[in-house]
């Protein structure tokens, strides 16, 4: 599996935080590219909950289905998921000067798809960490906006 990183600090309370991030139903708010989360049951966040997402890198539609895998309120959330990339999501939420300290790390692996027709494995590797970046950036704007 490949891995991405990436943290950021918020001018937020550790639990407005980690409230917001963990919840598939917001996901699409603040991850790039991400289309929608569907079909995400039961409705209360937390370890067993299930979704559907659609996800568009590069042109290509994704799809696959996740499940929140751990839920350590309010410091830490594993979502794994699996279809067109096989990924898991790990959010770490801490008190840190000034804030909180958000931290993000993706490992996934891309299945047999259109995407890796279209580009190579270096150009994913970027766009994700992109992706990764982005998504605490507007984590951020959404949180202390």
């Amino acid at each position: 599996m490949t891995k991405v990183l990436s943290s950021i600090a918020i001018n937020s309370s550790v639990d407005e935080v980690f409230v917001y991030m963990a919840s598939p139903h917001n996901g699409p708010a603040f991850i790039p590219n991400l289309n929608e989360n569907t079909n995400i049951f039961p409705e209360e966040d937390g370890v067993g909950q299930k979704f559907d997402w659609r996800f568009n890198m590069a042109g290509v539609d994704l799809r696959g289905k996740g499940e929140v895998t751990e839920y350590e309120m309010p410091n830490k959330v594993v979502i794994s998921s699996n279809g067109d990339i096989d990924s898991v999501w790990t959010y770490l939420v801490e008190e840190s000067e000034g804030g909180v300290k958000v931290s993000v790390e993706v490992d996934y692996e891309l299945s047999e798809t259109a995407l890796q027709r279209v580009t190579n494995d270096a150009v994913i590797s970027k766009l994700t960490q992109k992706t990764a970046e982005q998504m605490l950036d507007n984590l951020k704007v959404i949180l202390e906006g």
